[in-house]
């Protein structure tokens, strides 16, 4: 008897071992494996197409070329630029998800009109953002003139405009998701806080600044990690919404630039360095948050 529970015991751990080894198997090939290739590249002179093996040490010479190149730190500073929108849209979807959690009629409706750009083509967004901000016939402009302003932005050709082009339509279509998640957590708050406010003669903006929002915080933590790393991501959206980078580069990213070298140049070495240094700002940026984070749960 002891024998036979023996044996399905050491069945048992088989097969929990190999459920976990499925998912350490894809680790290793698809994020160690590139990771670990990619940092190597870096440090190599490595023409796209020909093998990694064949590719000549050049040491820190890609590193070197990078820093000293402007278009690198333009790319930078756009990329960080954009991140304006994720406190935009913190504050904004945090606003909609409150009032779309009131128990009023209808607000289900709302929920699903707010959601549906998250879920709407890229492509078909970056079209319509485009044709709203042409400076001739655009629907902005053409309201903006309506309501008197003489001369509206040029949206589309000047520098000092395009960025925000962007940034209104990444808060836009990422608002959908933010909102569906702070509602979330809204509804995982007990109504106990909210019944021993309301004795004690609490109003609406007090519950909500001193419960909800601290109630909140992890969600708030989490739609900041993400949005960082997401930001950090940027190339897809320029790319649609402008031809080329924009206006005197004003809308070019650090990932346009790594695909540009590496794909259209064929410098796979320099691409892995410019990724590997905006890998190591964007771990640098997030463990931060996570410090700070579990400082902020360790001192409630």
């Amino acid at each position: 008897m002891k024998r036979k529970k023996s044996y399905f015991h050491v069945w048992d751990n088989i097969w929990g071992y190999a459920f976990v080894l499925i998912p350490l198997i894809g680790l290793v090939v698809f994020v160690l494996i590139p990771l670990c290739m990619t940092v190597y590249a870096s440090f190599t002179a490595w023409p796209l197409g020909q093998s990694i093996t064949s590719a000549k040490w050049v040491g820190l010479d890609n590193y070197i070329t990078m820093f000293n190149t402007p278009l690198f730190w333009k790319s930078l500073g756009n990329t960080f630029f954009y991140m304006i929108g994720i406190p935009i849209g913190l504050v904004l979807s945090l606003i909609y998800a409150a009032l779309m959690n009131r128990g009023t009629r209808y607000e289900k409706v709302f929920r699903v009109i707010y959601y549906t750009p998250v879920i709407t083509s890229t492509v078909a967004v970056s079209f319509i953002f485009q044709r709203m901000f042409m400076s001739d016939g655009g629907v902005i402009n053409t309201y903006l003139s309506a309501i008197g302003i003489k001369n509206p932005p040029n949206w589309m050709s000047h520098p000092a405009y395009t960025k925000w082009v962007i940034i209104i339509m990444a808060v836009w279509k990422g608002l959908g998701n933010s909102i569906i998640m702070y509602i979330a957590g809204m509804q995982g708050i007990s109504k106990t806080y909210y019944e021993a406010a309301k004795i004690d003669g609490a109003g609406w903006f007090y519950t909500f600044r001193k419960i909800t929002v601290p109630l909140l915080m992890p969600v708030t933590f989490y739609l900041v990690v993400t949005g960082i790393i997401g930001g950090a991501q940027m190339y897809v959206e320029p790319r649609l919404v402008f031809a080329g980078n924009g206006p005197a580069n004003s809308t070019f990213t650090t990932v346009i630039h790594l695909y540009d070298n590496t794909f259209r140049y064929s410098k796979a070495g320099y691409g892995s360095a410019v990724a590997t240094v905006l890998g190591v700002i964007v771990f640098v940026i997030t463990a931060f948050q996570f410090y700070m984070n579990g400082r902020r749960e360790r001192n409630e």
